[in-house]
């Protein structure tokens, strides 16, 4: 018997050290701002300011925390969903959803390179959707939106190392590096929700959020800003502790 009552006071705490899943929980916005930037796609964020792609006419905006405008950055690619900076190199990484393309351009907008993201999908609206950058590792993230829905690790050479399929969302519509705690952020556009996962793709918390067409997503400073495709508007909440 004593044995028994030891094995369970032992079981007791080590569920104790388990971080629990937070389940249904809601965020609410501490603030939304209205953009006046067509369809916003993506979102990033290097030396304090943002950088938000459009999905209509290929721009780069850079813009302050509360999402006013200081410089356009034209390209000549369509069809972007998603955007990251390396902060060693300064240099933009946009995803093209059709295409399955990665393409980095400099802070004037001039191609650098770019690369054929290998994988499937089954339509041309369902292919990449976000892509983020881990300084601590020098690896990209991207996610597949559905059909199928993954996670994907790449090289800075455009390689995949990993795929990692994901089962929690009804779809993925954009992905963030936590360099605080070294996990990822995604979003979901038809989940109307944001997820915690750790880079192996387990989910470690999920939040319901009411934004229409969720299409980016980054974390910094203890916040989470958030673009709304549809509404054209910024969404910034606090990051849950």
């Amino acid at each position: 018997m004593n044995k028994i009552i030891v094995f369970g006071f032992v079981l007791m705490l080590f569920s104790a050290c388990i971080p629990q899943q937070k389940k249904n929980v809601s965020l609410k916005p501490l603030e939304v701002v209205k953009l006046n930037i067509s369809e916003p796609s993506g979102i990033s964020y290097f030396n304090n300011h943002l950088y938000i792609v459009s999905d209509q006419n290929g721009i780069v905006y850079k813009t302050s925390l509360d999402g006013e405008i200081q410089q356009k950055i034209k390209t000549k690619y369509s069809d972007l969903e998603g955007i990251t900076i390396d902060t060693n190199s300064k240099e933009i990484w946009l995803v093209s959803e059709g295409k399955r393309k990665l393409i980095v351009i400099d802070s004037l907008g001039r191609k650098v390179k770019s690369f054929i993201i290998k994988g499937k999908q089954k339509r041309e609206n369902s292919g990449l959707e976000g892509v983020c950058y881990d300084k601590i590792d020098s690896v990209l993230y991207v996610v597949n939106e559905k059909s199928p829905k993954q996670l994907l690790k790449l090289n800075l050479t455009g390689e995949i190392t990993s795929t990692i399929d994901l089962k929690f969302a009804n779809d993925i519509s954009g992905i963030s590096k936590d360099d605080k705690f070294n996990n990822l952020w995604i979003v979901s556009d038809e989940s109307n929700s944001i997820y915690n996962i750790d880079k192996k793709g387990e989910l470690l918390n999920k939040y319901k959020i009411s934004v229409a067409k969720a299409e980016g997503i980054i974390v910094c400073n203890n916040r989470i800003y958030i673009v709304s495709d549809s509404s054209n508007k910024l969404y910034v909440y606090e990051k849950p502790s």
